[in-house]
């Protein structure tokens, strides 16, 4: 009996620490409230008659509570994932063109995964990546084009992140996050935010905007919820 017990013992012992989720929200602090930006549609008649009313970029989109939609956190630096690999999934990330703008609007893949462009507007559209780590990408999409794939070698390295544009409609816009690791998260319309699955242990978080820039916090994940709330200022 004696040695059972102590073989039950050693079996919890070395049972992995079960992963935790870290979350929060994303708030933005500014002197004034933001002027809505209207997009200059107007300059293509066929984008402009996908919308019944006018549209407003995707640049700064805060709800009442000041809580910033587009915000990317990610795992930055941490024992959990320095030093380990995590494999891409196989499906590429998805990246559409609809109304004449790119949705979403922010994404992340990871380092190897492939990106896979639709065309739902059914007009011409160029996708244009530009990265300052990765390969660039321009290419035409015409009217019967419904899509394109980027390989994996495409995003070979890790970088947050880069622009897309299209060069024929200069108001659509984009951001791709390439990471080494799946824990990662683009904030919702209310702010939150949710990274599942973390692996315990101290790690450094980043958050990332494209009008508010990017801030850091040290946040200790173990099992059950983490929370890293983030204000960017401007």
């Amino acid at each position: 009996m004696k040695t059972i017990y102590l073989l039950a013992v050693a079996a919890l012992a070395v049972q992995p620490v079960a992963a935790g989720t870290l979350k929060g929200v994303v708030k933005a602090q500014l002197s004034s409230a933001p002027k809505p930006e209207v997009l200059k549609m107007g300059e293509d008649a066929a984008c402009a008659q996908k919308h019944a009313q006018p549209v407003t970029a995707d640049r700064l989109v805060l709800d009442a509570d000041k809580n910033l939609k587009n915000a990317f956190v990610y795992l930055k630096s941490g024992a959990g994932i320095e030093g380990q690999t995590f494999r891409p999934p196989q499906e590429p990330a998805v990246l559409d063109q609809k109304g004449c703008l790119y949705s979403p609007h922010v994404l992340g893949l990871m380092v190897g995964q492939g990106l896979k462009v639709l065309n739902s507007d059914g007009l011409l559209h160029n996708i244009h990546l530009t990265p300052k780590a990765n390969k660039e990408f321009n290419r035409a999409m015409p009217a019967i084009s419904k899509k394109i794939v980027l390989p994996g070698a495409n995003f070979a390295k890790p970088e947050v992140m880069i622009p897309v544009k299209c060069d024929a409609h200069p108001w659509m816009g984009a951001y791709i996050g390439v990471l080494p690791h799946p824990f990662f998260a683009i904030s919702a319309a209310d702010g939150s935010f949710a990274i599942e699955g973390v692996p315990p242990g101290s790690y450094v978080v980043e958050v990332w905007h494209e009008a508010l820039g990017a801030r850091t916090q040290n946040v200790q994940v173990g099992e059950g919820a983490a929370i890293a709330n983030f204000t960017l200022a401007k």
